[in-house]
């Protein structure tokens, strides 16, 4: 992160606290810093989409970019950046992301989407202004390109001193480490008087300033905007006056400026930053090899800054692969075993999660000697966040049907909890049922609608929803509803993840009917689970493209004189 610059031109809202993490904030800032103008935009924790779709919470109106590019959401305090399959990727901090990818962002992290780039923060970039020379000082001022083939030579005595710098470079573990190497060593290998390491801010009128040095001490001035935004084109640029007692205009003649020199610091082929030098009044004479050192103490920053900036990335994806790896285990303690009985039900389950963690929702709870309570859901959405708010649910559930609740009030209580306390792009679809050990079943389908009940015979009829969604509608009501099983009958309930599940020659879901087909032909929980998943794998030929639940349930008490209906 760079640290806020101390100058009072700086541009740093009142309300800033430096002391505040970006986690803690309750709405992110994305700057425009390079790319068509764009004002700041805000969001809120519920997140949003970033592309060039007109739903699009920051929309990016150009044909490079996606209509759902990327998105940002704030999940267990970290805020994340996920690339949706943007056509021309996704960039943090020049670093292109693996397509669905998650990684942490932080304050001062630049986001690269088609022509633009975004920065992250809760304040404005920390900037200092640059000064504009006039047309009417053409005549004294001298822009020029410096050849490269004239940067390639670096005396035999200047040899050890880059050495000696290359390592001062390469220990460098971040930004602001690498920043003060690369200062210190131009510093003491140009005769300049004075360094800073530079980024272009906002409209090009000012720049963030990620370092400065001077040999005097003094606090950075303004920097020449001509010289900078050269090097912003790649090119190693100098200044110099062409007559000793001319004006450069009026801000450059007061600071007594007689050489200056800017050269950009390359990432992958982009401008990453730009390293500025200068010398004023008496200072001594700039080293005649001063472009060539520079040329080369930039090569070394950039390779620097590069691996810096992938080690951040690294280590970011570590962490959040760690917490997803903690959700997993966490997650999987709230899961049923996946064959097993309880009291009169007997039911066999496989749940796989599309991510680390999933948001598919199921559980098995013993009401009374003679209820059993079954729940399956699906949680909008994939990944930790959803799988949070899969746990809430899920155990606000326990706790209301245990109290004797039927699935109707249950799944109305849960609701309105839901309302009040999750994000507006968050809802629930779910299936709650009673289990009698007579074979009655009470339940409620809310919004969810993917399961079947088999009977014995081989009949398989579709079940349907009779509910909204859970967390869409404050004051909804939810129905219960009832149906008897026989002997040897079976509900069998799944996520979206199956019938939505694409695959085949023309990529089409797997849809309904197929289920159907093969439920036809099983006859047990064990078959049910088992025969769907196997020709869900075939059909997809490849990973499961969403958190995928199935289970079957069936009552074991019904003896053979019931009939089902």
């Amino acid at each position: 992160m760079v640290s806020p610059h101390p100058l009072e031109s700086c541009l740093m809202p009142e309300s800033f606290d430096p002391s505040q993490t970006l986690d803690q904030v309750a709405v992110l800032r994305l700057v425009g810093v390079r790319g068509p103008e764009m004002e700041p935009v805000e969001l809120s924790r519920s997140g949003g989409v970033l592309g060039r779709g007109a739903a699009s919470e920051v929309r990016l109106a150009d044909a490079t970019v996606s209509r759902r590019h990327a998105s940002i959401s704030h999940v267990g305090g970290v805020w994340l950046l996920t690339d949706l399959g943007g056509a021309n990727g996704t960039w943090l901090n020049d670093v292109r992301m693996e397509s669905g990818e998650a990684a942490p962002i932080s304050p001062g992290d630049r986001i690269g989407i088609g022509p633009w780039i975004l920065q992250v923060g809760s304040w404005a970039p920390t900037t200092i202004s640059m000064t504009s020379e006039s047309k009417d000082d053409v005549s004294v001022v001298n822009v020029q390109r410096i050849d490269p083939a004239a940067t390639g030579r670096l005396a035999r005595h200047r040899l050890q001193l880059l050495i000696d710098c290359a390592g001062r470079i390469n220990q460098a573990t971040n930004t602001t480490e690498l920043a003060a190497a690369i200062l210190e060593s131009v510093i003491d290998g140009t005769g300049y008087g004075r360094a800073a390491l530079l980024r272009i801010a906002g409209t090009g009128d000012e720049v963030e300033v990620i370092g400065y040095r001077s040999k005097d001490g003094a606090d950075p001035d303004p920097f020449s905007r001509s010289l900078v935004l050269r090097a912003t084109e790649g090119e190693m640029v100098t200044m110099m006056a062409q007559q000793a007692d001319a004006a450069w205009g009026q801000s450059i003649a007061e600071l007594n400026i007689h050489s200056a020199l800017c050269a950009p610091i390359l990432v992958d082929e982009v401008v990453a930053a730009c390293l500025y030098l200068d010398a004023r009044g008496q200072e001594e004479d700039v080293q005649g090899d001063a472009a060539g050192f520079c040329e080369a103490i930039t090569q070394l920053g950039g390779l620097c800054m590069a691996n810096i900036r992938r080690q951040a990335l690294k280590t970011r994806q570590r962490e959040l692969e760690a917490d997803l790896a903690a959700a997993k285990e966490a997650q999987q303690l709230m899961v049923p075993v996946d064959q097993t009985s309880m009291g009169h039900v007997d039911y066999h389950a496989v749940f796989h999660p599309g991510r680390a963690a999933s948001g598919d929702l199921f559980d098995v709870l013993e009401i009374s000697e003679d209820r059993i309570a079954v729940l399956l859901g699906d949680v909008s959405g994939k990944g930790v966040g959803a799988a949070i708010l899969m746990a809430a649910a899920q155990a606000y559930l326990r706790g209301v049907l245990s109290r004797g609740e039927d699935p109707g009030t249950a799944v109305k209580s849960l609701n309105e909890f839901l309302i009040e306390r999750s994000a507006v792009n968050r809802f629930v679809t779910l299936w709650v049922g009673l289990f009698d050990a007579d074979g009655s079943v009470t339940y409620v389908d809310a919004g969810h609608g993917h399961w079947v009940v088999c009977r014995a015979n081989g009949d398989v009829e579709v079940g349907e929803s009779n509910a909204p969604l859970v967390g869409a509608v404050e004051g909804m009501e939810f129905t219960s509803m009832s149906l008897s099983l026989g002997h040897g009958d079976r509900i069998v309930l799944m996520t979206d993840g199956i019938p939505e599940q694409p695959g085949g020659e023309e990529n089409e879901q797997y849809g309904i009917n197929r289920v159907t087909q093969v439920l036809s032909r099983t006859r047990t929980c064990n078959e049910d689970v088992t025969e769907l998943m196997t020709s869900l794998r075939r059909w997809s030929a490849g990973p499961l493209a969403d958190d995928t639940t199935a289970a079957s349930v069936t009552v074991n008490s019904i003896n053979n004189s019931v009939a089902p209906v």
